[in-house]
């Protein structure tokens, strides 16, 4: 179990310095970039429509997506506790 739990943290570990090296403020990423995830095609929008669409994702869509670099090193933090206590229980 202690194995597995390290292996775990390790992963998450990686995951959390990949999302922090490749994180970018929201208000940088172009709308159109985010429009394709969704599969939504914004070559007829106007660029003023697609910043609406941006502020409207930032308040009530996904938000900043570079907090992910927070899960992952929780995610890691934890499995690490949870192999020491392991270890000394």
């Amino acid at each position: 179990m202690i194995w597995i739990m390290l292996m775990a943290a390790a992963i998450f570990g990686y995951l959390a310095y990949d999302a922090a090296r490749l994180s970018m403020p929201a208000k940088d990423v172009p709308y159109s970039l985010t429009a394709k995830a969704w599969g939504e095609d914004v070559a007829h929008v106007s660029l003023a429509e697609q910043e609406k669409r941006k502020q409207y994702n930032a308040v009530r869509g996904l938000g900043d997506l570079s907090q992910s670099v927070w899960l992952f090193g929780i995610l890691s933090a934890s499995c690490l506790a949870g192999a020491g206590y392991s270890f000394y229980a």
